[in-house]
């Protein structure tokens, strides 16, 4: 199966890219094709451009910037989130990927009549987060 890794930590040694190392020896040792997007390694921008907001409602989204991105979503079977929990929800490099690799025409398309998207990713038969959370004990205990 190809497997996507998607890796959202900026910390080389944290336990979110330790997780994900052992995730894809894993995969590797049982025979998956994996596939490993480091958002904050390869330097990923997570701003959706004004060209790529702009070609929302067009016929066709502006993939130039994050065309290898795309396919790499698209020819995924497996796709295997780590990040860890910030602030009850996922870092906002995760969240730009999201904004621009699920992009219409890529993940779904918008309904004719305005009513709900049309899912898109017909390959993708799995996925999976792995995530952390660093709080301290009094936050999870009382807050959460």
């Amino acid at each position: 199966m190809k497997c996507l890794v998607v890796i959202a930590h900026p910390v080389t040694d944290s336990l979110c890219q330790s997780l994900a190392k052992t995730a894809i020896a894993t995969l590797i040792a049982n025979g998956h094709e994996v596939v490993i997007e480091d958002l904050y390694a390869s330097g990923f921008s997570p701003a959706l451009t004004d060209e790529e907001r702009q070609s929302y409602y067009s016929p066709t989204f502006d993939q130039t910037a994050v065309k290898e991105n795309i396919d790499d979503l698209l020819s995924a079977e497996a796709l295997i989130l780590v990040f860890p929990t910030w602030w009850f929800g996922f870092p906002a490099i995760l969240k730009g990927w999201f904004d621009r690799i699920w992009a219409p025409g890529v993940a779904y398309d918008h309904a004719n009549d305005l009513g709900a998207i049309q899912p898109k990713l017909d390959n993708l038969k799995y996925t999976l987060a792995i995530t952390s959370l660093g709080s301290a004990w009094w936050v999870d205990r009382l807050v959460l």
